[in-house]
């Protein structure tokens, strides 16, 4: 992971007056729009990217920015729900030939004329590399689902590549979307991924380049004048951090930020986002859930009956209709009502907190003289974390520290920076309960392997993302069956009985399908809303001013 940076007092100062220079404009008055550039545009977000890697671990949402902006993948998924090619000429499909009949083989033709940001050519060298480093193990890579059953990879020549897979992997053009390629030329030579200068500095052939990073404040990306798919429209993307929303949105309103992206407009303010003269606020479905997590190694987690008593002890509905105004839809899954993977057979068991607590008697998690239920010597305390400055998680937190606290549960609220909550205090399993929305780890297909296979615990494999650290063996055997299964109805029943274990077992509590409101300037173009994508900016290239 990159190290984190301590901000002082005169880093701080510094960085204040690199984003006034690059902003070159007149000093934002109280209620005043700042003077609009049209060859820059300010995009904010609550939380700030620490990883610019795209091998490496990235948080949906925050790290797409830097990733869209310097990096390319093989192809993209439009706001259509298509796949489009990127880096490769076409789509790989079994009508052309380019994959087999029994989807084992897989033929890329690679696009000419690509160049890294260096000045260096890109070639299937690039692609090869980009894939050994996701299989070798001592790189902590995000997931290596699908990339693990390819048998032989085969360098035809500089512009096409040959993939054999051991067993068809359905979600393999997912795999390959999710993930952007880095060069051979400069990390070959690096003796460990993990480390790398080049994870903070790094060099891609995406529209953009690194120029500025001032961190807990800004970055700022500078249009790649060589970009493969032609110069991007606006000549300078400045990615300003505001950890507080209520901050952030009040600069959208202003004009201080030209849009707002990742938490949104707070779901209190979207009638009044609406109004906003020379603004436009739009609501956008997300592919995240958020969830509760459970950290099941942890002793008051490491049982299923306990997470599931504290899972029906809070008032899940209650937080949507009172917390996000109805713009969230309840889910009882790690996917969206609206997936066609999805379980509709389970029902709702929250809240009930006279059954939550007679689950715990029978656990032995008895009530102590303070209170407090303990067991063997320890009490049912807990901490849970999120993004410091983001109002309705906080509001959900409170809330669920009242449900348990009446069953005799004490949990402390612990928020961080997005930069540190969402760090190695996640990635290694540091936590005892996190209030966090994440997408399916491959795209919009159902599979889950990275966040609940028992070999993708990243504090035990190195790699992954079952940061809870589930394991299960029949619900490994589903997964592993489900990337393999070819028929349609087939996988959902093998995805719905996936959904039933772990709504019975609940190692993560869903709350709820996310919708973000996002506002922005009405003179910003092409910034397309994409459902089946977390990222905010993947085509930045694109927008432009009217």
């Amino acid at each position: 992971m990159v190290s984190r940076t301590r901000i002082t007092r005169r880093g701080a100062m510094q960085g204040a007056g690199a984003l006034a220079a690059a902003l070159a404009a007149p000093a934002i008055l109280p209620g005043k729009a700042s003077a609009q550039s049209k060859d820059r545009v300010i995009i904010g977000m609550t939380q700030e990217p620490v990883q610019f890697n795209p091998l490496l671990y990235v948080n949906a949402g925050t790290e797409n920015v830097p990733e869209a902006c310097m990096f390319d993948a093989l192809w993209d998924m439009n706001d259509e729900g298509k796949f489009i090619p990127n880096l490769a000429t076409a789509i790989p499909s079994r009508e052309d030939g380019s994959i087999s009949a029994d989807g084992k083989t897989w033929k890329i033709n690679l696009k000419r004329g690509v160049k890294w940001s260096d000045g260096a050519p890109f070639t299937a060298k690039d692609v090869e590399f980009t894939y050994q480093a996701i299989i070798n193990p001592k790189v902590a890579i995000r997931s290596r689902s699908g990339f693990d059953l390819i048998d032989k990879f085969k360098v035809v020549d500089d512009h096409s590549i040959e993939i054999q897979l051991t067993r068809p992997f359905v979600p393999f053009l997912w795999a390959w979307q999710n993930m952007h390629i880095v060069p051979q030329h400069l990390l070959s030579k690096e003796a460990d991924l993990n480390t790398s200068g080049y994870n903070s500095q790094p060099v891609g052939t995406g529209p953009y380049t690194l120029k500025t990073r001032v961190a807990g404040s800004h970055m700022i990306y500078e249009r790649n004048p060589n970009y493969h798919r032609g110069p991007a429209k606006i000549g300078t993307v400045i990615h300003k951090f505001v950890p507080d929303q209520l901050v952030l949105y009040s600069q959208a309103r202003t004009g201080e930020v030209d849009y707002m992206g990742l938490t949104g407009v707070p779901y209190d303010r979207f009638e009044e986002a609406k109004k906003i003269a020379d603004r436009e606020f739009f609501a956008v479905p997300q592919p995240w859930v958020q969830f509760i997590y459970f950290n099941c190694g942890k002793p008051q987690f490491k049982d299923p009956k306990v997470r599931r008593a504290l899972y029906i002890a809070t008032e899940m509905q209650k937080s949507l209709d009172d917390i996000y105004f109805g713009a969230w839809k309840r889910t009882m899954s790690y996917l969206h009502t609206s997936h066609w993977a999805y379980n509709p057979n389970l029902k709702d068991p929250t809240p009930n907190p006279e059954l939550a607590a007679k689950m715990l008697d029978e656990a032995g998690w008895k009530v102590g003289a303070d209170g407090i239920r303990e067991k063997d010597g320890v009490k049912m305390k807990f901490t849970c974390s999120t993004t410091a400055g983001v109002p309705a998680r906080q509001g959900c937190q409170a809330l669920f520290q009242q449900n348990w606290k009446k069953i005799g549960v004490d949990m402390e609220i612990k928020n961080m920076p997005a930069s540190v909550v969402w760090g190695e205090y996640t990635t290694k399993s540091q936590f005892d309960t996190l209030l966090v929305a994440w997408e399916p780890t491959v795209g919009m297909d159902p599979d889950y392997s990275a966040r609940a296979h028992s070999k993708q615990i990243p504090v035990k494999s190195g790699s992954g993302s079952n940061y809870v650290q589930y394991e299960n063996a029949e619900v490994d055997k589903l997964l592993e069956q489900g990337v393999n299964e070819t028929d349609t109805e087939a996988r959902k029943k093998i995805y719905w009985r996936v959904q039933e274990i772990l709504h019975e077992e609940v190692p993560f509590a869903p709350q709820a399908g996310t919708a973000q409101g996002r506002l922005k300037r009405k003179n910003l173009l092409n910034d397309k809303p994409n459902q089946y994508v977390t990222d905010a900016t993947w085509n930045v290239q694109d927008w432009s001013w009217a």
